[in-house]
């Protein structure tokens, strides 16, 4: 028990560096596209929520509204913007945030609706599985 114990926190630690490390936007542009993939019909059917995430110095549109896709740029038409940092970001998909911690904080400007931006807290978990297969890579 206390392997697995150890073993975990080991895990998050390797996660929290992992993050520091590819908190650039030309990484964060690599995990977009291992992103992809997740976006199934079944999430956007629970998340119905179409997104632009600006980011430290590029955006990106999660429409899990209508497409299910994930495309470069900020589209005119999303109901919610979620605008942060790549270092937050990468702490809301490794799991070491929440977006309401990251939006109590400050770290996480909110252009929209709350309710549809806690919905997307779904999606951040859905993404941890390919932080941890890149961390483990």
């Amino acid at each position: 028990m206390a392997y697995v114990a150890r073993k975990f926190v080991i895990s998050r630690i390797c996660f929290q560096q992992l993050s520091r490390f590819m908190a650039t936007s030309s990484e964060i542009g690599v995990l977009m596209e291992k992103f992809k993939p997740l976006i199934t019909e079944k999430l956007v059917h629970e998340t119905g929520v179409s997104c632009v995430l600006k980011l430290t110095d590029t955006e990106y549109t999660l429409d899990l509204r209508d497409a299910g896709t994930i495309l470069e740029g900020a589209a005119d038409d999303a109901d919610i913007s979620l605008g942060m940092n790549n270092e937050t970001f990468m702490q809301l998909i490794d799991g070491s945030t929440t977006t309401a911690a990251a939006y109590m904080s400050g770290q996480l400007k909110l252009e929209g609706n709350i309710m549809q931006a806690m919905r997307l807290s779904g999606v951040f978990k859905t993404m941890q599985g390919v932080i941890s297969e890149t961390a483990n890579e």
